[in-house]
């Protein structure tokens, strides 16, 4: 990571197919620099999106933690139904409900 000395708390998420995961990092050493949230069209990583079985039941668990939808839920052309939450370190997560089909 090009920090000397440092320590981390890492998690990893897997998808419930086994295909794909996420690797989660926390720096407990050295003390995180805080700065401001960066803008959407800035360079780097500020977002990341998650598809779930009921959108409704992740803004729940979401709202537990201090998130809540910076524009309220939409559809996307009928096919999911959507929503930004400003996560940790000021990330945004879409959140994604793929609607079913009649």
């Amino acid at each position: 990571m090009g920090i000397d000395g440092n320590h981390t708390k890492i998690a990893v998420l897997q998808t419930p197919d086994g295909r794909g995961s996420i690797e989660l990092l926390e720096y407990t050493h050295p003390d995180a620099i805080e700065r401001q949230p960066a803008l959407p069209n800035e360079i780097g990583m500020h977002r990341v999106a998650f598809s779930v079985d009921d959108i409704d039941e992740a803004l729940a668990v979401a709202a537990g933690h201090g998130c809540y939808p910076l524009r309220g839920v939409a559809t996307y052309e009928g096919v999911y139904k959507l929503t930004y939450v400003r996560g940790p370190s000021g990330i945004i997560v879409m959140l994604a409900q793929e609607l079913q089909k009649a």
